[in-house]
């Protein structure tokens, strides 16, 4: 599985609000962008979709950025990857049997494609994005 600029990119934003954040504060996207390295347009982009879904929530004026509209702890990294990835079953057959593939029923791999699919699902939602920041002065999203 391919992991998107997207969906790394949202993950860093995610966590570097987070980590930014100080007394309730909201955080702008230039900020999160000069500490991540990220361009401002591809990072509004991205934010807009992840308030569009409710994870943040924006502010407008002086002193307005953006803050969580939920708690960091609920959030998982399956969440993250299936909102921002338009395809994130790789094996197609899998998620539309009826549709894309005439011999589903008689395929020997089918099994081995819905149990690997169901084991990336297990492992990446029990991921909490909280996970990453839970020491806020030693960690380094710098590498994701």
């Amino acid at each position: 599985m391919k992991i998107s600029t997207q969906t790394r990119f949202a993950i860093r934003f995610l966590l570097e609000l987070r980590k930014s954040q100080v007394d309730d504060m909201p955080i702008t996207i230039s900020q999160v962008a000069t500490k991540q390295g990220i361009s401002n347009a591809y990072l509004e982009s991205i934010a807009t979709k992840l308030r569009k879904h409710g994870y943040i929530k924006s502010y407008r004026g002086p002193g307005g950025g953006y803050l969580f509209a939920r708690p960091v702890e609920d959030i998982t990294l399956g969440e993250i990857m299936r909102l921002m990835e338009s395809t994130y079953y790789q094996v197609h057959c899998v998620n539309n049997p009826e549709e894309s593939c005439v011999n589903y029923d008689n395929c020997l791999l089918a099994d081995a494609w819905e149990n690997l699919e169901d084991g990336i699902d297990d492992i990446v939602n029990n991921i909490k994005l909280s996970r990453f920041i839970e020491d806020k002065k030693t960690s380094n999203i710098y590498t994701l």
